[in-house]
């Protein structure tokens, strides 16, 4: 097992930018064991896989599964020798540091596979893990889920549209429950018809032309494509807790769709909390291990 494994969920130009301290992430560091490239499923004849991550000392019985996903793509670092990358990345140590049993999970990516498919990809790992439960010294009935960008929007749609399963399937895994009981999203879309304000769908199609082809393949009807990937308009009354992060200053994921779910949430009467982040941008920003005190305070309060 390798101690050093480090896993970068989202790399960025801005994560590199000069001038950023990541002293302050080194705080999160905790010795930890690592199970890599655990199949929990297939597709197309290739395995879809996640890593076990355990800290060494202090491991509650708190499942949390780490989306790995930027731009809608999930790989796997290959620089577990790395210390300095390893040091920048709070994704992963910051979970540790609460003591969380963590999957880092992958999902197939683009251009390949879709966003509705990379959905069943993560909703399957969820109804893996639960199944194996007891291997990994977790609560089956205590499952968390988290992520940030297009990681944070998967998600909300799992944990968002959970079900029991297929009691019927011959797959002993899509028998289980994907239902997941607490959810910490960092700037996630959520709501790609209204992005920024009403309608907003149609500046990314100037902005940005072929965008939606990449996210569906085939554009058929885009409003209700949209909205069959946006966590929003799957809002029920036993949707789980939810923390969101949102930087004021983020010009990828725009505050407004942290602020809109967090409305719909309230409206519902459903525990949620929005932590805005003054001057904070996408994916990063300086003193962001800080966070995850309110991270471990959402999880143990709604899992423990």
């Amino acid at each position: 097992m390798n101690r050093t494994l480090q896993f970068s969920v989202f790399v960025t130009a801005s994560l590199f930018a000069h001038g950023i301290s990541y002293a302050g992430i080194e705080t999160l560091i905790v010795p930890y064991a690592a199970v890599e490239d655990v199949v929990y499923g297939q597709k197309d004849g290739m395995g879809l896989t996640l890593d076990v991550l355990t800290p060494e000392q202090g491991a509650k019985d708190i499942g949390i599964i780490l989306v790995s996903s930027g731009s809608w793509k999930s790989g796997k670092s290959n620089v577990q020798a790395d210390v300095d990358k390893r040091r920048r990345d709070h994704w992963g140590m910051g979970l540790l540091h609460g003591g969380y049993t963590v999957f880092v999970v992958r999902h197939g990516s683009g251009p390949r596979f879709r966003v509705p498919e990379m959905i069943e990809d993560i909703r399957r790992s969820v109804r893996f893990v639960r199944l194996h439960a007891a291997d990994y010294g977790i609560d089956p009935d205590n499952i968390g889920i988290t992520s940030g960008s297009s990681g944070g929007h998967l998600a909300l749609m799992v944990g968002m549209a959970g079900d029991d399963g297929n009691a019927e399937a011959k797959d002993p895994v899509e028998r289980v429950s994907s239902r997941i009981q607490a959810i910490v999203s960092w700037f996630p879309p959520t709501d790609l018809i209204n992005w920024g304000g009403a309608d907003g769908y149609k500046l990314i199609e100037k902005v940005r032309p072929g965008m939606f082809e990449e996210i569906f393949g085939t554009v058929t009807n885009l409003t209700e494509q949209l909205e069959s990937i946006s966590p929003i308009y799957f809002l029920t009354p036993d949707d789980p807790p939810l923390l969101l992060i949102h930087g004021d200053k983020d010009k990828t994921v725009p505050v407004q769709q942290s602020e809109i779910l967090k409305t719909e949430y309230e409206k519902a009467e459903l525990p949620v909390k929005l932590i805005v982040q003054p001057g904070g941008g996408h994916t990063y920003w300086d003193g962001i291990e800080k966070q995850y005190v309110d991270v471990a305070e959402w999880f143990d309060t709604y899992l423990d």
